[in-house]
């Protein structure tokens, strides 16, 4: 996208969640546990591990300064900062949805595989998908033919197609016969979380020792508790429907976000700001990197003296042009909240105290609080923000995304299509970067 954000800010409101847990206000008035658990809610990380190093990182108490009135979005008209173009039925691509046997297939043994009992295969000798094949395994190096530490395995239980090991493993073993040894070449691919062996050509030398396959019998699939799945024919049903489910979700998202950078293209902004609005989506900026920086210390041991070493290290930004950079962030991201909000007014779509008062509830509830008002100010304590400004600042936004996904027009394409469109665009931004940094 043109003008993806390398890392989107968010507001504290998420927060909430890691901050709250335990329904106790002796948690530290630091922004860096609130970003923490900003960032968690994308689920990129395991939360409840670094809940404690979150919290345990604040050891100092800050008094917390309450941001003013016109600290909040609702303060200001957005048509003041922005000047709507064409927002409406702009034609977006999304991938055809072709969800095949194959990918249905393909979930059923990641997804459910592990809610059946596989007995041992008796009528044949081949290891076909689905089996579930016991295996002796060495991996070396392909040149060498010296055994990799950690490749080595005797008595492994491996369900073919659940994608358990490399690409290519899984499927080097169909066809093969039971009391058979086969070599398969792979190569491990380039992110592979052992540097050793990122990128590196290997041998798997693999002796199959028996096969087994679940028979998906009637109590073990109505055991999973599926409304209608009673029987292995409509799990799979289920499976394909959800799948497609999904997919179009995903095309609704792609729409939206495709149409919301459309509308920022053609839409015109200020030149300036409020002061005050660029002061705090830097400090929420900030303290969503503070998190990354815990989150690398917790998981690679790797530490960084300030948010500013952070961004420079990261993201090549020269030391003293990172504080023109967080101020950069601050105004593209206000450029799409005022973008959102323009058109949310000029539709009259509007944000119910009821819908605040809903979604407040579930948060506050995930927290450990039992209503909203005893989480309202325990958050106003602890952060100096109104969680109720913050929330309907977020519906805002995500009801002018769902009003662009609904009104865009989806042209469906092949996912080739947009996989090279998208590598064109990046390759386009990538020089554009270098050209101007020259």
């Amino acid at each position: 996208m043109k003008k993806k954000l390398t890392i989107i800010m968010t507001t504290v409101l998420s927060g909430a969640l890691l901050a709250g847990c335990g329904n106790t206000a002796e948690t530290n008035s630091t922004a860096s546990s609130s970003a923490a658990a900003s960032a968690s809610l994308s689920g990129s990380v395991d939360t409840e591990a670094l809940q404690g190093t979150v919290s345990d990182s604040a050891t100092t108490e800050e008094s917390v300064v309450p941001l003013t009135e016109d600290g909040y979005l609702s303060y200001y008209t957005a048509s003041d900062y922005v000047t709507l173009g064409e927002y409406k039925g702009l034609e977006v691509k999304v991938p055809i949805v072709d969800v095949t046997d194959e990918d249905v297939q393909e979930t059923l043994l990641s997804s459910y595989s592990s809610s059946f009992t596989a007995t041992e295969v008796t009528d044949r000798t081949d290891v076909q998908l689905g089996d579930t094949a016991n295996i002796d395994y060495v991996g070396k190096y392909a040149d060498t033919l010296e055994a990799f530490d950690g490749g080595t395995d005797s008595g492994y239980d491996l369900v073919i197609g659940s994608g358990t090991f490399i690409p290519g493993f899984e499927d080097g073993l169909i066809g093969a016969e039971v009391g058979s040894t086969v070599d398969v070449n792979l190569t491990f691919p380039e992110d592979y979380g052992a540097e050793e062996l990122a990128g590196v050509d290997v041998v798997f030398t693999v002796t199959i020792n028996s096969i087994s396959a679940p028979s998906y019998s009637e109590e073990e699939v109505t055991a999973l508790g599926i409304e209608g799945v009673t029987d292995k024919e409509s799990l799979l049903a289920y499976i394909k429907e959800d799948l497609i489910a999904q997919a179009e979700e995903e095309n609704k998202e792609t729409a939206s976000s495709s149409a919301l950078e459309m509308a920022y293209d053609n839409a015109t902004f200020v030149e300036e700001f409020p002061e005050v609005l660029v002061d705090r989506f830097i400090a929420d900026y900030e303290d969503t990197i503070e998190y990354y920086m815990q989150m690398y210390s917790y998981y690679y041991g790797v530490t960084y003296t300030s948010v500013d070493d952070y961004i420079s290290q990261n993201f090549g930004i020269a030391a003293e042009e990172v504080e023109t950079y967080k101020h950069d962030q601050a105004i593209e991201q206000l450029k799409y909240i005022f973008l959102e909000r323009a058109i949310v007014d000029a539709e009259g779509i509007e944000i119910t105290d009821e819908e605040i008062e809903s979604e407040l509830l579930d948060i506050a509830t995930q927290a450990g609080y039992t209503d909203v008002d005893s989480f309202v100010e325990f958050y106003t304590t602890t952060y100096g923000r109104d969680v109720r400004e913050l929330e309907a600042e977020q519906l805002t936004a995500e009801k002018a995304q769902d009003f662009l996904a609904e009104n865009a027009v989806m042209v469906e394409v092949e996912a080739s299509e947009l996989e090279e469109e998208q590598a064109a665009e990046e390759a386009s931004e990538d020089a554009s970067t270098d050209s101007s940094a020259e």
